[in-house]
Parts: C-alpha cells; sequence; structure tokens
C-alpha cells in the first residue's frame, strides 16, 4: 500500500492552484510549478514500481495514529511527513483569503504579498523534502505517464462503446420490421467503423458506411461528401440528380447508414435526406443510426425516430459472483425449505481449508454472495416472511446484536428500543420469534466471545416451525459448535469450466474469440478458481481493449507463487486503479463494515473531499463523481447494496472481503481513523499526530483531543445512541475548534443519526465546512449563522423536527444541495444561488414562486415545493421554466394539511422531467394529460381523479418511456379501472395503495408486458376477478390488509413461482409528518432525495 493516494491528491490541488488561482509574485507560480512536478515524480515512481511488481506498501501492523507511520522504507515516512504539513498550510493558505470575504467576490483578488511570500517559502520547504526522497526512488525510473482523469473517460468511453455497439446490434439483426427506420442514439461514444466493421453487420446489410458530419453542411455539400464514400460522382451534378443517385444505389440491397453528428446545431439537412427513403417507402429493412450528443438535433432529424437508449452501465442483476454454485444454492435452498424438518437448524456456510489460510481470508469463495443470493430469492422470501441480516463486527456487544435484529422485523409494535436493556430486548425478540417463521443469516462470524452467542441463540426459540439460521463463518469449529446435527456446507474453489463462465460475464465478452482463448490458461492460473479474483481481475479487463490484456496478465501473473494469493491480486486490483479513484475507494472505508451507504451521501461527500477536481468541459462535479462510482463498480471495488424502483442504484457498500483489507492500510498512511467502542485513541499531543479524517463510532469525548482537531479536515459520527438530553459532546467538540487559534480546516461534519447534536451558535466559524448532514438527528432548530459558511456545499436537513430555516442560508453562494422537509425560509433571498442543484423541500404556502426568485434557480435538477392552490398557476408556469430538472415532487395543500387544487398544463412541454410526485387535487377531467412526456417514474396522492387514468397514462404515445407507476391514497376514487392492450409497454413497478373505491379491475391481454412488481394495498373493495395471471413476467406481488378471500384466490389462480405477502407491517422506525401522507409513502419519497 503507497503513499500515492495522499501525494495525488496534493498534486491535483497544487494543480488546480496553480492554474485558478491570481498570484503576485512569479516566483510563487514556479515554486508552484515546481512542486507539481516533483510530486508527479514520485507518482511516476509509484506507478512504475508497480509495473515491476516492486510494491511499496505501508506496514499493516502499525497502527499507531503518530504521523510516523511504520513503513517498509524511512523515506516513505518521510515523504508522508511532508505531504501531510504542504497539505495542511496549502488549506490555510487559500482559508486565509476566504476569511476576508474575498471568496464572494465573482472574481478573486490576489494574496497579500505577506501571504505569498510566506507560502512561497513553504513551497520551496515542500519541492526540497519531496525532491529528496524523488532522488532516492526515482535513479532508474523511465516510465513517467500518469494514470489520469482522462484514461478514466477512455476506459469508460470503452465500455460505454462495447455495450451500446451490443445491445445496438441485436436490435438491428432480430428486428423484423422491413419498412425503412430511423434509430436515433444520443452518446457521446462514437461507434460507426467499429459497427460496420462487425461481421454479422456486413452479413445483414450489403451496403453500409458511416459518416462524420461536423457542423451545419448545406445539402448538397452533405450528399456530395456521403456519395463520394459510396462510389463516383460529379461535383456540378444538381442536388436532384444527386439525391436520384443515392436512392438508386442505396436501394440495390438493405443498406445501414450511420450518421455521427459532431457540433451540428440543427437538422434540416438531415431530415431531408430522411424523407428522401420514408417519402418514396423502401420495404427493405434498411436503417439510418443518427448518433449526437444532442437530444434535440435528433428529433428535429426526424421527430418520429425510434430513440435507442442502451441499458446503464450500471445494471441490477443477481449476484454475478455466484455463477459456478448453481449447485450449492440448489443445496442450501433445499435445507431451508425442508418441509421434513421443521425444527429449527442452523445451518453453516464455511469455506474451502485450503483456502481459508490466506490473509484475506475464505471470502474468497464466496460465502456473503452465496448467503445473500439465496436470502433475496423470491421462494425463500415466500417461506420466511421474517427475515434479518447480521453482519458480525469484532466491536459489536450483545445488545447491539439485539436491536440490529429486531429493527429489521417488519412489526409497526417496536418502539423505543435503544432506551431498553438487554434483558428486555433479548425477551422481546424471544417473543416475535416464536409466533413466526424466521430466517436470520448471521454473516463472517469469527472470535466472538462463547458467552454473546450462547445468549444470542437462546433467543432464538424453536416453535417448530421450519425457522431457519444461516451462518458464514471460515471457522470449523464455530460451524460445529453452532448446530451439531447439520453438517456445514463447504464452498471449495470453482473447476476450470465454471470459473471461465464467471470471468466472461464478469468481463462483459460472451462471444468466442482467438486472442481471448490464448489467454485463457493464463487467467486461470492468476484466479485458481476464487471466485473474488475472478471478479476483480474481469473488473479491470473489461474497461480494456484486447490489445492492452496481454499487458495486465503479464504483470497480474508476476504475483503468482506468494503464499498469499488472493492478497496480491486484491492489491493487485487496487494498484491499477486510476490516482483519481484511490482516495474515492478508500474513503468508504471510514463507514462501519459492511455499512449502506446511500449514493447520495457517497458522491456529496467525495465532493466536499475534494476528490473530484478536475471536470471536463460540458460536465458538474456530480455528474463526474457519478462517473468515479461507476468505473468503480464495474471494477468490482464497489458492490451495489440495494436499487430503487426505477432500476437505479440506491446504496452501496465496500466489499467485506476487501474492507478488512483496505482499513487497516488507510489508516497507516494516515488517511483515515476510525475510532468504536473498543479501541482507544493513544496519540500523544505532539505536533506530528495527523488525522484528517475520523470516523466516530462511540462518543466524540473519548475520540478526540486538541491534537486530534488540529488537522482534522472530516468528522463522521455513527453513534445513533438515544438519550434524554441532547448530545452535548458534539457541541463541546466544535467549541473546541472553534476557539483553536488559527484555521478551523473541518470539511466535513456529518452527523447523520446523532440524536438531537448540540451544534454551538458560532457554526459560521466553520469556514471550510462544505458538508453539513443533520439527516435524521431529531434537531429542533438550525443555527442563524448557517449562512456564514462561505463554502458549504451541502446542507442535508431532512427528517428532522426543524420548521423553519433562518434566511442567512441564501448567503451560501456555494451551496449546491438543500434538504429540508417542508420547511419555510423566513425571507426570500436578495438573488438567486447560480450553483444550487437540490432544493427539497420548500414551502412557500399561497407566496408567488417567483418572489422566492426559483424562475431563475436554472440549475436546479431537484425541486421539492409545497404551496397553496391560489399559487398553483404561478408554481406551475416557473416549474415550466427551469429547464434542467429532472425530479420534481410538487404538493399542494391548505394551512391544514388538507389536499387542495393542483395545475399541470403549464409543465406539459417540459423536455427534461423524468421524476414526478404530485400530491394534491387534480380537479380538470382531463389535466392528467398534461403530465411531462418523458416522465420514467409517476407517483399520484390524494389527487381526486374521477375519471380512469389508466388510458391515459398508460397510452405508450403519451408516456412511452414509464418505468414505475404509484397511485397512492385516494389518486383515484372511481369504481372501475382498465388497462388496455399494448398500454404500459414499459411499466416495471405498479403500487396501488388506498384506492379505497376500486372495485373492478380490467387487465386486458398484451398490458403491461414488462411488469414485475405489483402491489396492491388497502384497496378493501376491489373484486378477486381481476386477472393478474395474464400478467406473464410479473415475479413479486404484494398484497396488504386486502380481505382474505381476494388474497386466497390470487393465491390459487396465479399457480407458479411468485413470491406473494400479506398482512405485512411496516417499523414505526420513520417518522410520520402528516395525517395523508403515510409512513410507507415518507419512505420512498426518500429513494428520489
Amino acid at each position: 500500500m503507497a503513499a500515492d493516494v495522499p501525494v495525488s491528491l496534493l498534486w491535483g490541488k497544487l494543480q488546480k492552484m496553480r492554474d485558478e488561482e491570481r498570484f503576485v509574485f512569479r516566483g510563487l507560480r514556479n515554486r508552484v510549478d515546481t512542486a507539481v512536478n516533483e510530486l508527479e515524480k514520485i507518482l511516476c515512481f509509484f506507478k512504475a514500481s508497480k509495473s515491476n511488481h516492486e510494491i511499496i506498501s505501508i506496514s499493516p501492523q502499525e497502527t499507531s495514529l503518530q504521523l510516523t507511520v511504520s513503513s517498509s522504507t524511512p523515506q516513505e515516512a518521510s515523504l508522508l511527513r511532508t505531504i501531510y504539513s504542504a497539505e495542511h498550510f496549502t488549506e490555510s493558505f487559500l482559508l486565509q483569503r476566504r476569511r476576508k470575504g474575498v471568496i464572494q467576490i465573482e472574481m478573486p483578488l490576489a494574496f497579500s504579498p505577506w501571504t505569498q511570500l510566506r507560502f512561497s517559502f513553504k513551497m520551496m520547504k515542500l519541492v526540497q523534502g519531496v525532491r529528496a526522497v524523488s532522488e532516492e526512488f526515482g535513479k532508474n525510473l523511465e516510465d513517467k505517464t500518469l494514470y489520469s482523469i482522462t484514461e478514466i473517460h477512455k476506459e469508460q468511453r470503452y465500455r460505454h462503446g462495447h455495450r451500446l455497439v451490443g445491445e445496438l446490434v441485436a436490435r438491428l439483426i432480430n428486428d423484423n420490421e422491413v419498412s425503412f427506420r430511423v434509430i436515433s442514439l444520443v452518446s457521446e461514444e462514437t461507434i460507426g467503423e467499429e459497427l460496420c466493421k462487425r461481421p454479422d453487420i456486413q452479413q445483414h446489410f450489403k451496403s453500409r458506411t458511416w459518416l462524420n458530419v461536423s457542423g451545419d453542411l448545406e445539402y448538397k455539400d452533405f450528399l456530395l461528401t456521403l456519395l463520394k464514400q459510396l462510389l463516383s460522382c460529379e461535383e456540378h451534378m444538381s442536388e436532384k440528380e444527386l439525391c436520384d443517385m443515392l436512392f438508386q444505389f442505396l436501394m440495390k440491397d438493405r443498406f445501414l447508414l450511420v450518421l455521427v453528428l459532431d457540433n451540428v446545431q440543427t437538422a434540416v439537412v438531415l431530415l431531408k435526406l430522411v424523407r428522401l427513403f420514408t417519402d418514396r417507402d423502401t420495404m427493405n429493412g434498411s436503417r439510418i443510426i443518427l448518433t449526437t450528443r444532442k437530444i434535440d438535433v435528433a428529433k428535429q432529424a426526424d421527430p418520429w425516430c425510434s430513440l435507442f437508449e442502451p441499458s446503464p452501465l450500471i445494471e441490477q442483476e443477481p449476484d454475478a459472483i455466484v455463477v459456478g454454485r448453481e449447485d450449492e444454492v440448489k443445496e442450501l435452498v433445499s435445507r431451508l425449505i425442508n418441509h421434513n424438518d421443521d425444527s429449527l437448524r442452523v445451518i453453516s456456510v464455511v469455506g474451502d481449508k485450503a483456502v481459508g489460510d490466506e490473509a484475506i481470508g475464505d471470502e474468497a469463495v464466496g460465502k456473503t454472495a452465496l448467503a445473500r443470493n439465496v436470502y433475496n430469492r423470491l421462494d425463500i422470501r415466500q417461506r420466511f416472511p421474517w427475515r434479518a441480516w447480521l453482519h458480525v463486527s469484532g466491536d459489536l456487544e450483545y445488545k447491539d446484536l439485539l436491536l440490529i435484529i429486531l429493527k429489521q422485523l417488519p412489526t409497526s409494535e417496536l418502539k423505543d428500543l435503544d432506551l431498553m436493556g438487554e434483558e428486555e430486548l433479548s425477551g422481546m425478540l424471544f417473543k416475535y420469534l416464536m409466533k413466526h417463521r424466521f430466517l436470520i443469516v448471521l454473516d463472517d462470524v469469527q472470535d466472538q466471545p462463547v458467552d454473546v452467542w450462547h445468549k444470542l441463540f437462546r433467543c432464538f426459540g424453536d416453535a417448530v416451525n421450519g425457522s431457519r439460521v444461516i451462518l458464514t463463518t471460515r471457522d470449523f469449529n464455530i460451524a460445529i459448535q453452532a448446530d451439531p446435527w447439520s453438517s456445514p456446507l463447504e464452498l471449495r474453489p470453482l473447476t476450470e469450466e465454471k470459473s471461465w463462465s464467471l470471468f466472461l460475464k464478469k468481463v462483459g465478452r460472451p462471444e468466442y474469440s482467438k486472442e481471448l482463448n490464448d489467454l485463457r490458461g493464463d487467467i486461470l492460473r492468476i484466479c485458481d478458481g476464487l471466485p473474488v479474483a475472478i471478479v476483480l481481475l474481469g473488473g479491470i479487463l473489461s474497461a480494456l481493449d484486447h490489445e492492452e490484456w496481454s499487458r495486465v496478465i503479464g504483470l497480474a501473473k508476476k504475483r503468482i507463487g506468494s503464499p498469499s494469493r488472493l492478497a496480491n491480486i486484491v492489491d493487485f486490483g487496487y494498484d491499477q486503479l486510476p490516482s483519481v479513484l484511490k482516495p474515492c475507494f478508500l474513503y468508504l472505508a471510514l463507514f462501519p463494515k459492511a455499512y449502506e451507504i446511500p449514493i447520495r451521501r457517497l458522491l456529496q461527500l467525495w465532493l466536499a473531499e475534494g476528490f473530484v477536481q478536475f471536470i471536463p468541459d460540458g460536465r458538474i462535479p456530480e455528474d463526474e463523481a457519478k462517473r468515479y462510482l461507476e468505473e468503480l463498480v464495474c471494477r468490482n471495488m464497489i458492490e451495489i447494496a440495494k436499487w430503487k424502483s426505477d432500476g437505479s442504484p440506491k446504496t452501496c457498500r465496500m466489499p467485506t472481503y476487501l474492507y478488512d483489507d483496505f482499513l487497516p492500510k488507510a489508516n497507516d498512511i494516515g488517511f483515515l481513523h476510525v475510532h468504536h467502542c473498543k479501541s482507544k485513541c493513544t496519540s500523544k499531543d505532539s505536533p506530528e499526530s495527523y488525522i484528517p479524517r475520523l470516523a466516530d463510532k462511540f462518543r466524540v469525548e473519548s475520540s478526540t483531543s486538541k491534537s486530534h482537531t488540529r488537522q482534522l479536515r472530516s468528522y463522521v459520527s455513527f453513534n445513533s445512541e438515544k438519550r434524554d438530553t441532547s448530545n452535548s459532546g458534539i457541541g463541546m467538540f466544535l467549541k473546541t475548534m472553534i476557539k483553536r487559534r488559527g484555521f478551523v480546516l473541518l470539511k466535513v461534519l456529518d452527523l447523520e443519526g446523532v440524536y438531537k447534536p448540540s451544534l454551538p451558535k458560532k457554526l459560521g466559524k466553520l469556514q471550510n465546512l462544505r458538508y453539513l448532514g443533520l439527516r435524521w438527528t431529531g434537531l429542533d432548530t438550525c443555527p442563524e449563522s448557517v449562512g456564514d459558511l462561505p463554502c458549504l456545499e451541502t446542507l442535508d436537513l431532512k427528517y428532522t423536527n426543524i420548521t423553519t430555516l433562518p434566511s442567512s442560508i441564501w448567503k451560501a453562494k456555494k451551496l449546491r444541495h438543500l434538504y429540508m422537509n417542508e420547511m419555510f425560509i423566513q425571507k426570500p433571498p436578495k438573488e438567486s444561488l447560480p450553483n444550487l442543484l437540490t432544493l427539497m423541500e420548500l414551502h412557500i404556502g399561497a407566496n408567488c414562486p417567483y418572489i422566492y426568485k426559483l424562475d431563475e434557480f436554472t440549475s436546479l435538477r431537484k425541486l421539492g415545493l409545497t404551496c397553496h392552490s391560489k399559487s398553483a398557476v404561478v408554481t406551475a408556469e416557473c416549474i415550466s421554466k427551469l429547464g434542467n430538472l429532472q425530479t420534481l415532487r410538487l404538493k399542494s395543500r391548505d394551512p391544514f394539511g388538507q389536499p387542495v387544487e393542483l395545475v399541470l398544463a403549464p409543465m406539459k412541454e417540459h423536455r427534461t422531467l423524468s421524476n414526478l410526485y404530485l400530491f394534491g387535487e387534480i380537479l380538470k377531467e382531463d389535466d392528467i394529460r398534461n403530465v411531462p412526456r418523458n416522465l420514467r417514474t409517476l407517483t399520484l396522492s390524494m389527487s381526486g381523479l374521477k375519471k380512469d387514468p389508466m388510458p391515459v397514462l398508460g397510452d405508450p404515445d403519451l408516456l412511452p418511456q414509464l418505468n414505475t407507476l404509484r397511485l397512492f391514497g385516494r389518486s383515484y376514487v372511481g369504481s372501475d379501472m382498465t388497462c388496455h392492450s399494448a398500454h404500459f409497454p414499459n411499466l416495471r413497478v405498479l403500487k396501488m395503495w388506498k384506492l379505497e373505491e376500486l372495485k373492478q379491475w380490467t387487465v386486458k391481454q398484451g398490458a403491461m408486458r414488462q411488469l414485475v412488481e405489483l402491489e396492491i394495498r388497502c384497496c378493501e373493495k376491489l373484486e378477486s376477478s381481476v386477472e393478474l395471471e395474464k400478467l406473464g413476467s410479473l415475479k413479486e406481488l404484494i398484497l396488504t390488509n386486502m380481505p382474505q378471500d381476494f388474497v386466497e384466490d390470487i393465491r390459487t389462480r396465479m399457480g407458479r413461482g411468485i413470491l406473494l405477502t400479506n398482512k405485512w407491517e411496516f417499523s414505526t422506525s420513520h417518522v410520520k409528518y402528516d395525517t395523508n401522507t403515510s409512513k410507507e409513502e415518507r419512505r420512498m419519497e426518500d429513494s428520489v432525495s
């Protein structure tokens, strides 16, 4: 584990400073430039040494928090001291100008001469320190190329392009439609040449060509350029003659024409070309593909075109790591659903003993992945409605284990669990489990004290109803002790055939090729049948062209032969990461093991930390951060834990086998420190103590001291313990930082889930703060000084008791994301916030939205508003002017919380809006037709629709992309509902809640062909004649509080493997905010914010 992460962060910071800042002294700029060059040499050395398998690492045995960390060489320890010192004075240097208020000026002023002089001296010291180390490191350095941000874009373009071509070819070849068609593709990828050279395309289309159109050409010039690629033509020919020549040539056979539109602003010329073929009724299956970066140009070229949208880079799919484990899955399922044995059984999943001695542990064989795959199966969820997953961490006490299990149980009776004692909690768990058939997974059980396990297993009462416990462990003794009458399920390395199948799936190369087959032997030897090694190597190679595979596989082969072969392939996967991705990856170790991190939270933390420093033209930082996440997921360094109903990722985590390896390494290079209840901070209060990022799993009082706060950049707390009084420790900690001399460098203060943290009135003194996370804290007020934070980018106040936010928040000009719960802001802003992307949820009541200048917040992507019927029309007009808006949550209610009229007509032509939530009455009979055309997710609540909305919402011409439809309480008050044939062609999720008057629901044959999940809740008058068996793709049917005869009739008629549940109760751990919006609706709302 090299020190390249802090080096690369400082390198990027100084490079950005050099390019953007204004210096009075030319010598200072030169010194900054020299420092950048010297740091680049160090990074080049790290890369070159890894390529030669000369791995530089900081010893993981040393756990001291001193900066003088143990390392393989004294030079590395010296380098770390130099780098961290430079990072500290660079942050302080930048902060000096911000404290004087210059940060609010559009064009920053130069630093004062004295400040620059001091910084110049510091730069000189940095250059001397780095140069001394680089001279020792790089005497034989030859490779001076950096793995930079441009390579991420190159890899992602290759990965996107490969997937894109594959999906497009499948559509072109398998399409039996003989009429001429235009397929419009909005993408940055250039695929024309690759597509036309494919053998299957050459066989299908006798004539093929591709043309890169740059700028706006005249039609005749365009025809000449195109014809010159196909046959000879004369430039003096007229436009009509050229058209006839092109048409006659292409009509001889089926043709494929790929047009790449680069910097084309209008598509008048292309529209003429399209009409050349459509007007003459060509019926030979020919196709034109338009590839452009602008959706408007594509629609101009052919308003009737078929817009081709490739599948996302991150897709929801069954855990690919269980490929090759089909037999083990079948055995585990059969032992779970064993009707001949109703006694409580513990089924242990263990790894092969030959693998278990490795540094990473026998998780290499995929125990957790196997258990998770089975845990989420439909038949298992049907068999065990009461399920809980417990990842066992060494620092968890008995009470922690009880709480984690209890909070996952589907009951509404659990309250104030954190305030209960162990005996009360264990008795409660025993009582509930004795009443229900349950499945509990205890993942990664290691060396927990025996008495803890004995007490926990006593809570798993045996009601002789078929309940089961799955236990994954690397210790055979633990497996045998857990249940002597149940033999462990042992996982061995995969065979070569199964290993190869898994590799092909992860690398995304299902096709056979000679080049791939030539490398098969080397790949199988490197991975040695270990699923973890296979997915990591597959993730690396998936971003590369075949020509580069030999080089990478050659580097990986050098790591074979070590006793710790899996640890080597894990380190190899990390070494192959671009430098800008390494800090992003290591940052996940700041969270508890197996912790599910919301994607929203993680990306905004990365941005606040400054990990995303270089943004390509035309992109915003959030998009670039999303690219980083996609790349890490594709490389299998991050795994997606949960998905939203629209198929996008919701939460993620670092795989446990990587967490165990990289947490100590990240700690040892001084990147972060994690404090939990069993650990003590032993750092001395010396100038060398350095903790830039601190994760606190206990109490801040025991994890910090004066030395810890000196250079602290980020503080994240996971202490959710409830107390009768506010958490005063947080307040004392922050006051200590504020009172300290010098500059407070804290960037991140994430207290999500901490119960009522005490925030100081002088919070605005944290001048470098960029992320303030207070979600789920139960706070009642927000300090007035929150608006005095000049660098603040994210303020998260969702799920607190705050009702009014001080108007000072409008002074935070760098604010990008503001999350609230229908809060008032005392006064409207004097000017708009140009960087604001998220504004959720602002309560404007009957006020005009123009008073809040919302029409000027043109960068908004997510907006949540609560208005009154008096302002409904002007609110809709204002929303229609927000051209970048993607997600809208619009509520119309009176002062008593009751729904009032919504107006939709002004929003009908909105093009970018894809996720819409509407709470309020839609009184005009046909107003539902005014929802924007490009919606993917639509939620209606309290709409009061009297006319059946399904013929409108299901019409593929009106809402062709609709993926998720939620009809909540009283959204429809009629008695009959019909889904017509061919309607809802892309709908995958349908939820109908509290449609109290609905009696008859007719589903025509061919309706909702893609529907996977259906939930019907509290529709008590609905008759059982609904023909759900016509929904051939349905996998999950959830019935909640429906009449029992309805449930039994549906269960009898479905007659196939569908998960059907009824009378499901939800936990009360989430707050109910009003009488018309249920707790469950609020949980769904959280998926968009």
